[in-house]
């Protein structure tokens, strides 16, 4: 299980629920000590040194344990492994760095997609979210590093409409972006908040009391709209939902 920086440092509560729901399922995992970060932040601002020290780094840490899928619960981390590692590790001429490379980003899933494609997640009657009037009403977004970079979409939605204490109800735009784009909302925060406030109107207008996401610097970014807009909505990450359905019996 790859944490990335901010689940690990952020939301630790994210990557307690994938740990519930891996033993539910009887998944045995491997979590390497000192694992770094994915490289995203140093690729984006055109730092290809740190990218690749940090590439080699995480490259020594799971080449040398054995694993059959390499999964993670944040939309950038795994496009990054995925898209980017192979990409950056092409540029280079180390034979052995590619290979290592190839054989890592091949095993790795989002943690959505590894429960529903893999372990067989799937909803199947009495086991979908409520139609009851009362109950609460969750939206998701679709992160752009998990549907536009990884088409996963469907996945996250049968995790969170296993739970039958939530209705289930799409949002307009879901697939939109929030404007937190990483380091974008750190450099230009006002551009950012713009569109993330189209994002927090569209929440809103889904009549949501939860809306969960699988990105959890969208989750940072989607909390700070509707804390500014002064909504009482929850921000949570697919897995956290799943978790407390299984919890639940």
């Amino acid at each position: 299980f790859y944490t990335g920086c901010l689940i690990d440092k952020i939301y630790p509560n994210v990557a307690q629920a994938a740990l519930d729901v891996f033993s539910h399922h009887g998944i045995g995992v491997f979590i390497p000590e000192g694992q770094g970060c994915c490289g995203i932040p140093a690729v984006s601002s055109g730092d290809a040194g740190s990218f690749e020290r940090l590439l080699r780094y995480n490259i020594e840490k799971y080449s040398s344990a054995g694993f059959d899928y390499l999964v993670t619960a944040c939309a950038t981390c795994t496009s990054t492994i995925k898209k980017i590692w192979p990409l950056m590790a092409d540029a280079g001429s180390d034979n052995a760095l590619k290979s290592k490379v190839e054989k890592i980003s091949g095993k790795t899933l989002d943690i959505n997609q590894f429960l529903v494609s893999k372990i067989g997640v799937k909803l199947q009657d009495g086991n979908k979210t409520s139609d009851k009037g009362d109950a609460v009403i969750i939206t998701y977004h679709d992160p752009c590093h998990l549907k536009k970079s990884l088409g996963v979409s469907s996945e996250p939605r049968t995790l969170i409409k296993t739970n039958k204490d939530y209705s289930f109800k799409e949002m307009p735009e879901a697939d939109w972006c929030c404007g937190m784009g990483g380091s974008f909302n750190l450099q230009y925060y006002e551009i950012s908040s713009g569109i993330g406030k189209r994002k927090s109107g569209n929440i809103k207008a889904a009549g949501a009391d939860v809306v969960a996401t699988g990105c959890p610097a969208c989750m940072i970014q989607i909390s700070d709209m509707l804390s500014r807009a002064n909504e009482k909505i929850t921000v949570k990450h697919p897995i956290e939902i799943y978790a407390e359905s299984i919890k639940k019996g």
